[in-house]
């Protein structure tokens, strides 16, 4: 029976803007019935949720930062996304203690930079203060703010003006911390009894050449465990075609994630991505 899917997802335990209780009640009204909440280096405990929400067949995942460098030496931040893992598994756990900062430095940084563009937001101790009860408080939490104050008129544009790594960058601040590389990431996931799934590949902005490069490397990595994005919210159809593609020459399972985070009423977990695209990979997931 096809049902609705999704392997990438946020809460508050990063940088989305739900709790976990809320994105699992707004994917069962959006007719999920798998799920996995993918909260940037880190994993929760689902016990919980499962109980709370028998309809949805919860994975275990995460999303992992890394660094990624090819033949040349050019390095690239990579994301991702571990799906099935044992949460308590020690080499998974020393990654993602490893790729969490202290995020007051950098929050600092930006909030400076956005004070000699005449935006005063306060200190990072002001944003923990106004967004009590988050763990993690990222770039998504500040153009929020300039959202919800005037200075933009959406999460885009905060980005695009301001905060992100690709447009006019006028408080963007690199993230200065070295996280795990590539291989040490995968090796964690597989060591964990995890699926790793390479994320939102034209993210990254590479070269086609560079993009083949990047998915052979995956897959001698992997083996046969390893999945890719096909199927992401984002992308036009074209671009999926493209990424379906790609998964099949390189040996890929194909993935589906919305990369929901909560903020924007333009985002949603009602993309009704189906259970029968994703077949191979649910099925390594013991979830056929």
């Amino acid at each position: 029976m096809n049902t609705y899917i999704d392997f990438h997802s946020h809460s508050v335990n990063s940088d989305g803007a739900l709790t976990p209780m809320e994105v699992c009640r707004t994917a069962l009204e959006a007719g999920i019935r798998v799920l996995a909440i993918t909260d940037h280096n880190y994993t929760g405990d689902l016990t919980d949720l499962q109980a709370a929400f028998p309809q949805i067949r919860l994975v275990q995942g995460a999303e992992i930062s890394c660094i990624g460098t090819d033949d040349s030496g050019k390095e690239t931040e990579l994301h991702v996304v571990a799906l099935g893992v044992d949460p308590d598994n020690p080499r998974l756990q020393a990654v993602l203690k490893r790729n969490q900062p202290d995020r007051q430095p950098y929050i600092d940084a930006i909030l400076e930079k956005l004070r000699l563009c005449g935006i005063d937001l306060g200190s990072y101790r002001d944003l923990c203060r106004l967004l009590s009860g988050k763990r993690h408080i990222g770039r998504m939490d500040i153009c929020k703010l300039l959202v919800e104050r005037g200075y933009v008129s959406s999460i885009e544009e905060g980005f695009d003006e301001y905060v992100g790594g690709h447009g006019k960058q006028r408080a963007y601040v690199p993230n200065r911390l070295r996280y795990v590389s590539l291989e040490q990431a995968v090796e964690a996931i597989l060591d964990a009894g995890g699926i790793p799934v390479l994320a939102h590949l034209y993210y990254y902005l590479l070269s086609d050449e560079e993009n083949e490069a990047l998915l052979r490397r995956f897959k001698a990595l992997t083996g046969d465990k390893g999945a890719m994005e096909v199927y992401y919210a984002l992308y036009s159809r074209q671009q999926r075609e493209a990424l379906l593609a790609l998964a099949r020459k390189h040996g890929l399972m194909c993935s589906a994630a919305s990369d929901f985070h909560g903020y924007s009423e333009n985002e949603t977990l009602a993309h009704h991505f189906q259970s029968s695209d994703c077949a191979e990979l649910l099925q390594s997931l013991g979830m056929e």
